[in-house]
């Protein structure tokens, strides 16, 4: 084999071996920079709360609680194709004696993470969705909730939207 060729191989499988190289790299900065962003919120955060640096002391309340409902009046404009309804929602902290929704928002409210997403929180720019359109209902809802001035607008497009479509559903169902 002549001197030639064989340095035509070396620099063949060097330049072979640099490629795949900056392949790998490139994979690996992707996965680190773009890869949080495609879990879903729930499971950073369960992560996080998992490591033990942040696990403290557990108090105990020994002073028994009495549950209450939510507060707050809220008023829900939804169309939907042809129709379009208002609804007033009065929430005044008797889980009992307050509307069902006000109960339903409560539950909702309890299962979220307060830290990453609210009742109603809007989708984060940036946010990976599909572009699936699952329905042509519109919502406005605005007023106070828990203290907080809300307002903010509802639709069914994407699924980042349809989430909190599923979410805020005891506000946009129709009555009767």
């Amino acid at each position: 084999m002549s001197q030639k060729h064989r340095d035509h191989r070396n620099r063949g499988t060097l330049g072979t071996a640099l490629l795949a190289g900056a392949c790998c790299a490139g994979a690996v900065a992707y996965a680190l920079l773009a890869g949080p962003a495609l879990l879903p919120a729930e499971d950073v955060q369960a992560t996080a709360a998992m490591t033990p640096d942040l696990v403290g002391p557990v108090a105990e309340d020994t002073e028994q609680t009495v549950e209450t409902g939510p507060v707050g009046q809220l008023r829900i404009q939804v169309s939907d194709r042809d129709r379009a309804w208002v609804r007033t929602l009065d929430c005044t902290g008797d889980l009992e004696g307050d509307p069902e929704a006000c109960s339903a928002l409560a539950q909702v409210a309890a299962g979220l993470d307060e830290v990453s997403e609210g009742l109603f929180t809007e989708v984060r720019e940036g946010m990976v969705c599909t572009d699936q359109v699952y329905g042509p209902q519109h919502a406005t809802i605005a007023g106070t909730w828990e203290g907080q001035e809300i307002e903010t607008t509802l639709s069914r497009t994407g699924s980042c939207e349809e989430a909190r479509w599923q979410r805020l559903r005891p506000l946009t169902e129709r009555l009767g």
